[in-house]
């Protein structure tokens, strides 16, 4: 009798498929809580990817039911973009219900 091997494959070991990045914004962009945030820093952290930074974010968080509060946040921003995201700016943004301190921009 043969013993039949199973193959899993993870989001980011397909060939083709999403990484596990990609698949938790997707997850957040469908389940996330829609709420508000005002950049009160960003910093270049010097690594590119796609040549586009990625930027930690220090952002003050508001969503409905809960007082703002405080979060650090990395995210790839497109250099064309970039500007819009200076201190003092509002934006928009979904917040993991499960865990308030995982946020997207966006």
């Amino acid at each position: 009798m043969h013993s039949a091997e199973t193959t899993v494959h993870t989001a980011d070991d397909r060939p083709g498929g999403l990484g596990r990045r990609q698949v938790e914004t997707q997850r957040l962009m469908a389940t996330g809580l829609i709420g508000h945030a005002t950049v009160r820093e960003l910093r270049d952290t010097e690594v590119l990817v796609n040549d586009n930074p990625l930027i930690e974010f220090e952002l003050l968080v508001s969503v409905e039911d809960r007082g703002p509060y405080l979060v650090t946040h990395r995210q790839v921003v497109s250099r064309l973009v970039l500007a819009n995201f200076q201190p003092g700016t509002s934006i928009p943004v979904r917040v993991d219900p499960a865990d308030p301190d995982r946020v997207l921009i966006g």
